[in-house]
């Protein structure tokens, strides 16, 4: 990979009268990490980036975590581009600080550090469950449905099940709704979009029947976006029912899903029943109301935290030019539009810090040259990836991602060998479709 030395000539400098440029590394290549960048560069259009992530591929959430049916979204990509696009900006893929590189070692290379990690765990339940329960973070669902190599690797060698005909979704966020929504629909609902159809299949071979939403507050408190709730109910063949009411008018063909919305819903355990899964719940307001939901499977939608081997090299940093944004520094992801201003904020303060003291010279990317592994993707590898996926799409949909490391490296290093892939199979419809 070259370094921005190689890649650039030598421009003005952002330091202190001596030549030097600010050079500045943010690890995790997600939205808060790009749009970290993006501002620095605005701001400070001479300073030096170089923009790290483990996984050979940029853009981490947009790319891994936004539903796969919404293209809208992912589209923030391409400002991301511009910005890769742009000399003295690197993206450096398939590198794992930590293990690749020590925090010690970006700290001797750049001025400053911005730890944009995100938050890539699902939170747990806290309450008694079953070890056998069939529980699966709804994170970790929308990732498998995104072609997320490290979830494909975390679900190998057994696979993917189907999730069954019934399940409980916990929470009442947007990713609630999202898991709803994915698993409801049908295949021409996808078109156009970037879903895993192997991983669809496995996991939904057919849209699932139905669907029980239970959240822990009142209604008015619920933290999903209503235009979000307003979506799943346009599904067509999905009828959304809140605590027992429809959202829309009764149609005179019966669903293919039903949703069901419960409030104050709070869960006391999950246990094996029956071959099935039982959810226990008490009432919010009337812990004396215990109620008992069975179904195939159980989908958390809790919100995210580290993963405990991201803590364990990034939770004790404490020093004067490390910064933190987005999920490390929030405890929560947050939407785009937060991403953005969080962003904007850590910008103005990395600025401020580096233009508030004199600065000795840092070698930036080059001098972690001896330290990259021979695999670390660059942003014009990155692009072969790209062109790849869009080249090998499946009919209707807008690209087909590689599912593991080693197929992407492949094709980052322009390899004509893939393996080709074959035309998807529907899934099959039922007789309530029309």
């Amino acid at each position: 990979m070259k370094t921005p030395a190689e890649t650039a000539p030598n421009r003005a400098a952002a330091a202190t009268g001596d030549g030097v440029p600010f050079r500045v590394a943010v690890v995790g290549a997600g939205p808060s990490g790009c749009y970290t960048a993006q501002a620095l560069r605005k701001a400070q259009p001479d300073i030096e980036i170089a923009v790290l992530d483990s996984l050979p591929t940029p853009f981490g959430l947009v790319r891994y975590g936004i539903a796969p049916d919404h293209q809208g979204a992912k589209a923030v990509s391409r400002q991301f581009e511009r910005v890769f696009a742009q000399p003295g900006v690197e993206f450096v893929g398939n590198v794992s600080v930590g293990t690749d590189v020590g925090v010690e070692s970006l700290l001797d290379s750049f001025h400053a550090v911005v730890l944009a990690t995100g938050l890539g765990a699902d939170r747990r339940l806290g309450i008694e469950q079953d070890p056998d329960a069939r529980v699966i973070g709804a994170g970790e669902l929308i990732r498998l449905l995104n072609s997320d190599p490290e979830a494909r690797l975390r679900h190998r060698p057994g696979g993917l099940d189907s999730l069954g005909a019934e399940v409980v979704v916990l929470g009442t966020g947007n990713v609630a709704v999202d898991v709803a929504r994915l698993l409801s629909k049908s295949d021409l609902d996808f078109i156009a979009s970037d879903v895993d159809d192997d991983a669809l299949r496995a996991v939904a071979p057919n849209p699932v029947r139905t669907i029980h939403i239970l959240g822990r507050c009142p209604s008015h408190l619920a933290k999903w976006d209503p235009s979000m709730v307003k979506e799943l109910a346009h599904v067509v063949g999905v009828q959304v029912r809140v605590d027992g009411t429809s959202l829309l008018d009764e149609s005179a063909v019966s669903p293919r899903t039903t949703v069901n919305v419960r409030f104050q819903q709070v869960p006391a355990f999950i246990r094996r029943h029956g071959g099935r899964i039982r959810v226990t719940t008490h009432h919010a307001g009337d812990s004396g109301r215990v109620e008992h939901l069975d179904a195939d499977t159980v989908v958390t939608a809790l919100g995210f935290d580290s993963p405990a081997e991201q803590t364990a090299w990034s939770g004790g940093i404490e020093a004067p030019n490390v910064f933190r944004v987005g999920g490390p520094a929030t405890g929560r992801l947050g939407n785009l539009a937060e991403n953005r201003k969080l962003a904007a904020d850590t910008a103005r303060d990395v600025l401020a810090f580096l233009r508030g003291r004199e600065q000795r010279h840092r070698a930036g990317l080059a001098g972690l040259r001896g330290l990259l592994p021979a695999s670390a993707v660059d942003i014009a590898a990155w692009r072969r990836i790209d062109d790849a996926e869009i080249r090998r799409a499946r009919p209707d949909r807008c690209r087909t991602k590689f599912t593991t490391r080693d197929e992407l490296l492949a094709a980052a290093a322009g390899s004509d060998t893939l393996a080709s892939i074959p035309l998807a199979t529907t899934r099959p419809s039922t007789t309530q479709e029309k």
